[in-house]
C-alpha cells in the first residue's frame, strides 16, 4: 500500500471482504506523501486494541486494525480515519498553526457543553472546556454516559458525527474521513475552517506530485 507501506494480515478477515480491493480504493484517495510516516498496517487481534477497546489505532508508525469486520465499507472507513491521524502527525503545523481549527472546535465544544448543561450534566465543573487534547474520562463520559446516539440528536448542527466532539485530533480525523466518504458538503457547511485546511492539504500534495 502506498508503495512503501508493509501490510501484514496476521489473522484472517471474513471471506466476503476483499482486502486488496479496500487497499486499492484507499490508494486512489491517499496521496503518497500523506503516508510517509506510515510504515506498516497490521490486521488481526492485538493486545493494544483490546487494552484501549478500539477497532483501530495508529501508533508509532503503524496502523493496527482488528480482523473482526462486518463489511468492506467498515474497514475502509476505519483505515481512512487512522490515515487521517498519520496526516495530522505530518502536517500538524499546517493544520493548527494559525489556531483557526482549534478555535472552531472549541466554539463547538462550548455549544455542546451548553446543550449538555441544559440536559442536566454538570460538564463545566467536571471538564475543562479549553482542553483540546484527548481526555479518556471525557471520552468515556460521551460514549457511556451520554451515548453517541443521543449525542447525534443533540449536535446535528455542530458535528458531522458525534465522535468528532471527543478532541481536536478526532475532530480533524472525523472531518478527513467524512470528506472522503461522500460527506464533503456536510464538512464544508458544519466545519468551514477544518474543510479549508483539508482542501489546502490536498491541493499542496497534488501540487508536489
Amino acid at each position: 500500500f502506498g508503495g512503501d507501506v508493509y501490510v501484514v494480515v496476521k489473522d484472517p478477515l471474513p471471506e466476503e471482504i476483499d482486502f486488496s480491493s479496500v487497499l486499492a480504493k484507499l490508494e486512489k484517495v491517499t496521496p503518497k506523501n500523506f503516508v510517509y510516516n506510515l510504515e506498516c498496517i497490521f490486521v488481526g487481534q492485538f493486545d493494544v486494541l483490546e487494552q484501549r477497546d478500539v477497532q483501530a489505532l495508529y501508533l508509532d508508525g503503524a496502523i493496527y486494525i482488528t480482523n473482526e469486520q462486518s463489511s468492506e465499507a467498515d474497514i475502509y472507513d476505519d483505515l481512512l480515519h487512522e490515515i487521517a491521524h498519520v496526516v495530522e502527525e505530518m502536517s500538524n503545523n499546517e493544520l493548527y498553526g494559525d489556531g483557526s481549527v482549534e478555535q472552531e472546535y472549541t466554539e463547538k465544544k462550548k455549544k455542546l457543553f451548553d446543550i449538555l448543561t441544559l440536559e442536566g450534566y454538570d460538564v463545566y465543573k467536571e471538564f475543562d472546556l479549553y482542553n483540546v487534547e484527548f481526555d479518556p474520562v471525557y471520552d468515556e463520559f460521551l460514549y457511556a454516559k451520554v451515548g453517541y446516539d443521543r449525542l447525534a440528536i443533540m449536535t446535528p448542527n455542530l458535528f458531522v458525527s458525534p465522535y468528532a466532539a471527543t478532541s481536536l485530533s478526532e475532530y480533524f480525523a472525523n472531518g478527513y474521513e467524512n470528506y472522503l466518504t461522500g460527506m464533503r458538503k456536510d464538512v464544508k457547511e458544519l466545519s468551514p475552517s477544518l474543510y479549508n485546511k483539508i482542501e489546502d492539504l490536498f491541493m499542496l500534495s497534488y501540487g508536489e506530485q
